[in-house]
């Protein structure tokens, strides 16, 4: 689970915190100490009696002995990366490491050596938090009294909204056997709280009875109002040792979003260690046609298409529903005179996962037996031309299709737009 750990140091005081805390890292086997010299910087720089001034990478190598003499003694094995920050991306240049040597945890202190305030996180780890692509660890410089003769997993806070992505994180709990979990539901928004709260209760309820066993025990808590403060707020009242969360949400885990703002708030805000957990997620995405009824689900996302509006008589609908939410959709309008399809719409969130065309793929297998035009953009006419789509002459589209666009008075180019014709089946 958490067998390599990339650590990356600045040798800072946050960083030697960060250090003597990997020892207590269940399952962790190895650590890859990780040093990125910035060559804008110059504080490494020191005269020495009778020598130059001592190089970056010389500094770095004796400065690691600290850290990795603390891992050595816990029975770790440990290698060392220097890096160098290309044009001062101190970020990229830990990613580039991460991305080599493919740890499953990387561990970094909340600010380094250009330290404001230890309870707010760096602009190197929160660059790193939003792009790493495995779980990830923050820790701050000071600990907290009620923690201090604790282990970093021997009380963890749990925030859980239900999702696919927090009920992982519940499984990762149970499969580490953590001495004590506080399991957490922030009921946020109004209407209906009491009914929320209520139900929060019984489902936490069932997570408790699945989690708790010999030695572990568990404790459920709901709490109401703006969920990053009152998960801050937990976890200093309730003395976790850490905080456990997924880096994305119920809200969100469907999007192409690389961290939930949940998670993000939390790792900023958060006093206590905080891992945040990437998702190993197998969506559940279904392409069909919609029933009548819920055209108005179509209609929710076109608001940002031009505010498209469904016609029962005449519109039939295809879409992509991810976890039960409409994400891409494309119609098949009939008119007097031939069917046109439009509407093929993915909101921006949800664009690069080739929705769009399951979403194309399933209309013309639904209606590709007759011939079908559209008004094509012209940076998609080579998408179109996938499905069979081939470019017309204006004139060559039905009359009352064609009149779609008889703002442009023939001007196909400068309206962007390029007439296509799909040949229906032959009898």
């Amino acid at each position: 689970m958490f067998e390599r750990v990339l650590c990356a140091t600045d040798f800072s005081r946050s960083s030697e915190v960060t250090a003597a805390l990997i020892p207590q890292i269940p399952t962790v086997k190895e650590v890859v100490l990780t040093h990125v010299i910035d060559p804008a910087d110059t504080s490494y720089l020191g005269w020495i009696a009778g020598r130059s001034p001592v190089l970056p990478k010389e500094a770095a190598e004796a400065a690691f002995t600290q850290e990795k003499r603390v891992l050595l003694g816990a029975g770790l094995a440990v290698t060392e990366r220097i890096a160098v920050a290309e044009e001062g991306n101190i970020t990229g240049a830990i990613l580039a490491v991460a991305q080599e040597v493919r740890p499953s945890l990387i561990v970094m202190g909340a600010r380094g050596r250009n330290i404001i305030s230890d309870f707010f996180l760096g602009s190197v780890s929160s660059g790193v938090l939003e792009r790493a692509r495995t779980h990830m660890l923050i820790t701050h410089a000071r600990v907290s009294g009620d923690t201090k003769e604790r282990t970093l997993f021997s009380r963890v806070l749990c925030p859980v909204d239900f999702s696919k992505p927090s009920l992982q994180v519940v499984s990762m709990l149970r499969r580490l056997r953590v001495p004590e979990v506080i399991l957490v539901h922030v009921v946020t928004g109004d209407g209906e709280t009491d009914i929320k709260i209520q139900d929060a209760k019984t489902r936490l309820s069932a997570l408790q009875k699945k989690l708790e066993g010999p030695g572990v025990r568990v404790e459920t808590l709901v709490a109401g109002g703006a969920a990053v403060d009152e998960i801050c707020t937990a976890a200093e009242e309730t003395g976790a040792t850490l905080i456990m969360l997924p880096r994305l949400g119920r809200t969100d885990y469907i999007t192409n979003t690389p961290i939930g703002s949940t998670a993000a708030g939390v790792a900023k805000q958060a006093r206590r260690p905080v891992c945040i957990i990437f998702p190993a997620l197998d969506l559940e995405i279904a392409v069909r046609e919609l029933r009548k009824e819920e055209f108005t689900l179509a209609e929710e996302v076109w608001v940002h298409y031009h505010q498209q509006t469904a016609d029962p008589a005449t519109d039939r609908i295809f879409g992509v529903f991810v976890e039960g939410s409409l994400v891409s959709v494309a119609r098949c309008r009939a008119h007097p005179d031939g069917l046109e399809v439009d509407g093929v719409f993915t909101p921006t969130e949800y664009r690069g996962r080739g929705y769009a065309k399951r979403t194309v793929d399933a209309l013309v297998a639904a209606c590709g037996n007759e011939t079908l035009y559209m008004h094509s953009t012209l940076e998609l006419v080579g998408f179109y031309g996938s499905f069979g789509f081939v470019s017309i002459p204006e004139n060559d589209l039905p009359p009352t299709i064609r009149a779609r666009f008889n703002f442009a008075m023939g001007d196909m180019e400068s309206a962007n737009v390029q007439p296509m014709m799909r040949p229906g089946k032959t009898p």
